[in-house]
C-alpha cells in the first residue's frame, strides 16, 4: 500500500495519468494486496551478466512465483529489498535464499548495476552463484537510497549510495573491512545518510555523514566518516538489534550477565527528570 510513483508497490505499473494538462498523477494505493508475481531479466536466466541492453530490459517470470515466501524485508524511501524465507536444503545439496528487489533505482540501490526503476520485484543475480550456496542471505536492511543483505555467516554486502560526494556503488559488494578482519555481523541498519554494524564480539561500527551526532562518535567527534568507524561509546555493548532514523540511532543492548551490566555502566541514563521540562509543556 502506498505510493506508486516509482513502482514500489511492485504491480509492474505506476498507473500514472494526467489530473490536469500540467499535473501527473499516480495510481497509489489504500489497501494491502498480495504480491505473487517475482521476475527475472532474459539475461539472468541464460547466465550472462546484467547490462542495459534489451535483453536485461526484458523481464521473466520466475516459474515457482507463487511458491516464494518472504522471510526479511526492509523499505528505503522509495525502493525495497526482500529476502526469501530459508529454503528446505536437500540431501547433499545447500538452498540459498533469493534477494529481490523493486521501486526506485537510483544511485543503483536495486543491486542490477544500472540506474532504472523497477515495477515488479526482481530476482538480484549478483547474490547467486556458489559464494552463497553455504552463506545464503538471511536478511534485509534499506537506506534512503542504499541497501544491505546479512549472510548466515555474518557478512554483509552494500549498494547503493548513502553519503554525498561519494559514487554510487552499483552492484552487491562485500564490506571487506568487516570480513577480511573476522568481524561475524548480528545487526545492521542504515539510515538516511548512514549505516551501522554491531558485531557477535560487541564491536559496533558507523560511517556515512552524521550531521545530528548520528553516528555516535561523541560530542566534539567527527560528524562524518567514508569508511567503518568504531563507536567507542558501544564498547564491549552487545547489540541485539539496531535501528537508523533520518537523523537519529536506537540500539538494542543485551543486559542479561555482569560482563553486559559493567558494559552497560559506561552509558548515560536518561532519567525522568531529565525530561521533566519537556514533558510540563
Amino acid at each position: 500500500a502506498g505510493s506508486a510513483e516509482f513502482g514500489q508497490l511492485g504491480n509492474g505499473e505506476t498507473g500514472e495519468y494526467f489530473v490536469t494538462a500540467s499535473k501527473i498523477a499516480f495510481a497509489n494505493s489504500t489497501k494491502f494486496e498480495r504480491r505473487a508475481i517475482f521476475v527475472q531479466s532474459a539475461a539472468d536466466a541464460e547466465g550472462g551478466l546484467v547490462t542495459d541492453s534489451k535483453d536485461s530490459a526484458k523481464m521473466i517470470p520466475l516459474p515457482d512465483s507463487a511458491d516464494i515466501a518472504i522471510g526479511s524485508i526492509s523499505c528505503g524511501k522509495n525502493h525495497t529489498i526482500a529476502v526469501e524465507a530459508p529454503i528446505k536444503e536437500s540431501p547433499g545439496q545447500s538452498a540459498s535464499s533469493r534477494v529481490f528487489s523493486w521501486g526506485c533505482g537510483g544511485y543503483g540501490c536495486l543491486g542490477h548495476n544500472v540506474q532504472a526503476d523497477e515495477y515488479t520485484p526482481r530476482l538480484i543475480s549478483a547474490l547467486r552463484g556458489p559464494l552463497f550456496a553455504s552463506n545464503t542471505p538471511v536478511r534485509a536492511a534499506a537506506g534512503a537510497q542504499c541497501s544491505m543483505i546479512l549472510t548466515k555467516n555474518g557478512h554483509v554486502y552494500y549498494w547503493g549510495k548513502h553519503r554525498q560526494g561519494t559514487e554510487a556503488t552499483m552492484r552487491p559488494t562485500l564490506i571487506d573491512a568487516l570480513a577480511n578482519n573476522m568481524h561475524v555481523v548480528t545487526a545492521f541498519s542504515a539510515g538516511s545518510q548512514t549505516v551501522f554494524c554491531s558485531t557477535k564480539n560487541a564491536v559496533t561500527v558507523s560511517w556515512g555523514q552524521g550531521t545530528h551526532g548520528e553516528l555516535g562518535y561523541g560530542l566534539g567527534k567527527a560528524k562524518s566518516s567514508a569508511k567503518p568507524q568504531f563507536v567507542e561509546k558501544l564498547d564491549k555493548c552487545l547489540v541485539s538489534d539496531v535501528a537508523c532514523g533520518y537523523g537519529h540511532t536506537l540500539f538494542l543492548i543485551r543486559d542479561e550477565d555482569e560482563e553486559d551490566k559493567n558494559a552497560l555502566k559506561k552509558m548515560k541514563k536518561l532519567e525522568t527528570d531529565d525530561v521533566a521540562a519537556f514533558m510540563a509543556e
